[in-house]
């Protein structure tokens, strides 16, 4: 596969808001000289992103090339393209649900429209709907996923908080996603962080979520989802892509580059 090779000179890394409505830092470096090797099937993709940037400008870059290729779909569309999005790789009339990682079949979602019974799951909203401000970040289907009615009801809107283990509820008002899970969790609270601006704090904070991103690494799964993604509604989540450019933004422990 041929690669478009960026070398990239870190500068020291400033603190300072990231965007407005929001609390984020950049971390500091020790000016490594960072080698990226963008896949030639993303290079058009990121070709107006100056990856030689770090901080508030490469969030900035980031979330115009976001914008501008994204398609704001309706919400009632997450129909036709969710169950595709989220499907098992090893059975595919099947679904791998948030937070479980149960496979179910894919026509037990819940709907009025559905004829299908039972209807056992529906769609979560990673950053929880109520708790939005962008009315297109409801419909964004990168934080959308198919999970248990059962599951979504205990997870309710509460926060995510540290743990160990299976997704639990922690506290009787925190939640934690499971250690399969908790990587993609962050990675989507970011991607919308980048995307519309929506706050850590409401549902979390942001150390947590660098955090969960180094510790648990991107999964096939997820990169089965940003790809259909695009081809649904037009643009990528650049931290499944690679996540250590959330280290170059918001700095923190390095997460994996994965265009080394």
């Amino acid at each position: 596969m041929s690669k478009y090779f960026y070398t990239i000179v870190l500068g020291l890394m400033l603190s300072l808001n990231a965007c407005s409505g929001s609390d984020n830092n950049v971390g500091t470096d020790d000016d490594p000289v960072i080698e990226f090797q963008i896949p030639s099937e993303l290079a058009a993709y990121y070709s107006e992103v100056d990856f030689s940037a770090t901080g508030t400008t490469l969030l900035n870059e980031l979330h115009e090339v976001s914008e501008s290729n994204h398609t704001v779909l309706s919400y009632g569309a997450r129909h036709n393209y969710l169950y595709s999005i989220d499907e098992d790789a090893a059975n595919t009339d099947n679904v791998i649900l948030m937070y479980t990682g149960e496979s179910r079949y894919w026509e037990e979602y819940t709907s009025g429209n559905n004829p299908y019974s039972p209807q056992t799951f529906n769609t979560e909203h990673i950053y929880p709907q109520s708790l939005l401000t962008s009315e297109d970040a409801v419909t964004d289907l990168h934080h959308l996923r198919v999970c248990d009615a059962d599951v979504n009801s205990q997870r309710s809107n509460y926060p995510y908080q540290d743990g160990v283990g299976n997704a639990m509820l922690l506290t009787a008002s925190s939640w934690y996603p499971g250690d399969e899970w908790k990587g993609d969790v962050a990675r989507m609270i970011l991607y919308l962080n980048v995307r519309y601006g929506e706050s850590f704090n409401k549902v979390g904070y942001e150390d947590l979520f660098l955090d969960w991103n180094e510790e648990d690494p991107v999964s096939s799964f997820e990169i089965q989802r940003n790809n259909r993604i695009e081809a649904a509604q037009g643009n990528r989540n650049p931290f499944i892509d690679n996540p250590y450019l959330a280290t170059l933004i918001w700095g923190g422990d390095a997460a994996e580059n994965s265009w080394e």
